[in-house]
């Protein structure tokens, strides 16, 4: 069963920061942000109040990344992890101002000590593998990379970068974990196939599917991802595809016996099994961290 709540803690509530919501443990062994799915991902508070509930009262600090829907998946990863370093200012002083321990919050977050960690739901999973993708940039052969996504992507995608540092955004020692992963284009968008021919016509999913397995494909990155896999129909592609690709690179993966997609949703009650299952992913990480080449 999940961690019980301790009485020592203050109640659990959401407070604004400037691009996110965040509940503070006075306490905390590291930093979860969690990025749900489409639509329920634009209200993660309320959405995902018991995963998260939970997972505050197992000793993490929560920071729930909101996201409008948008077909350009790059920018919106982007715009996901550029706030980092604000967001650990802000939960600076907002520890502060409560009397919380807050020196985990300015520890180097690329450093091979547990203190930041992703979680994601469905979609929010896509942005999570693109962030980690975006890790591997600075390796990575601009062949590769042009090869994948072709030459007008891969130029659409440095000028979104910008000045963006690379650093600022990345995931390197950072685990994540994937909840029923859906990698989607517009056959999840615009699922009616001839309003999607419509659509085809005036814009594209960027990354596409294919595009963002080619990608992962040729990634060395991924030894501190888990991935915790329903036996939704949602999500089966996806996950087979994943299991596939990093087989020999997941710091784990787990299947549960829940046929709704939509079973990491709950506001007072929720699944038990599936925060006890996030738990130990976080665990099997830990101890994976110190070894594990990013």
């Amino acid at each position: 069963m999940p961690t019980m709540p301790d009485v020592d803690l203050p109640k659990f509530r959401f407070k604004p920061l400037t691009t996110s919501w965040a509940a503070i443990h006075p306490r905390p062994q590291g930093v979860i942000f969690f990025i749900g799915g489409a639509f329920f991902g634009t209200f993660p508070t309320v959405f995902y109040r018991y995963l998260l509930r939970s997972l505050y009262h197992s000793g993490y600090t929560l920071v729930a990344l909101p996201f409008r829907f948008s077909f350009r998946h790059w920018s919106v990863a982007l715009s996901l992890a550029e706030g980092k370093a604000q967001i650990r200012q802000e939960l600076t002083e907002l520890a502060r101002q409560h009397g919380y321990s807050h020196s985990l919050y300015g520890e180097e977050p690329n450093s091979p000590a547990f203190n930041y960690l992703w979680l994601g739901h469905s979609l929010g999973c896509k942005y999570i593998a693109l962030l980690e993708l975006l890790t591997d940039r600075a390796k990575q052969d601009s062949a590769v990379l042009n090869n994948c996504i072709g030459l007008g992507q891969s130029e659409r995608l440095a000028n979104a970068l910008g000045n963006v540092s690379l650093k600022q955004i990345s995931l390197l020692n950072q685990p994540s974990i994937l909840l029923d992963p859906v990698i989607s284009d517009l056959d999840g968008a615009v699922p009616i196939k001839s309003l999607r021919a419509l659509v085809e016509r005036l814009i594209r999913v960027e990354p596409s599917i294919d595009q963002t397995y080619c990608l992962i494909n040729r990634s060395r990155l991924f030894a501190l991802t888990s991935v915790i896999a329903f036996t939704s129909r949602l999500a089966k592609e996806t996950v087979s595809t994943l299991e596939e690709l990093l087989t020999l690179q997941l710091s784990s993966f787990k299947q549960l016996p829940l046929g709704n997609h939509l079973a990491a949703l709950g506001l007072n009650r929720g699944n038990a099994e599936l925060v006890e299952a996030v738990l130990h992913a976080i665990d099997k990480a830990k101890a994976r961290l110190p070894d594990a080449h990013r």
